[in-house]
């Protein structure tokens, strides 16, 4: 991958392998947790497809979200997500980034090779994909 600070952009220093995994399990694992559950509860009347589709599109919306908008677990640690040009991530660089958490059934595969990534390069291999990169505040 390209170093950030290499192809010109000096926007923070890479973000620590801790303090991503701990962004990673507010961000990755008890919010989409609280969202299930929401979601869930307000639609326990409905159609197990329906509701579903509903968890679906609304955990995919969520990665987009995170990336593109705001993301409370990078917010906490004091990370930040940013485009290697220094302008802000855009919602289809959140796409590309999330692209291995997306598609249905890489979506294991995507995690365990993400999270290979991360804590042996510090990293995630879709950030080199988006152009992206986690630094410090």
């Amino acid at each position: 991958m390209t170093d950030a600070l290499s192809s010109g952009f000096s926007g923070g220093k890479p973000a620590s392998k801790g303090k991503r995994f701990a962004a990673g399990v507010i961000d990755l694992v008890l919010v989409p947790i609280l969202l299930g559950l929401v979601i869930g509860l307000l639609l326990v009347a409905a159609p197990d497809l329906i509701r579903s589709v509903v968890l679906v599109v609304a955990n995919i919306a969520w990665l987009i979200v995170r990336d593109a908008v705001y993301a409370p677990g990078r917010q906490m640690v004091g990370l930040k997500l940013v485009s290697l040009t220094g302008a802000k991530v855009t919602p289809q660089q959140a796409v590309v980034r999330n692209i291995l958490l997306i598609i249905p059934f890489v979506l294991v595969i995507g995690y365990i090779v993400e999270i290979i990534s991360v804590a042996s390069k510090g990293n995630r291999v879709a950030d080199a994909w988006a152009k992206t990169q986690v630094v410090e505040k």
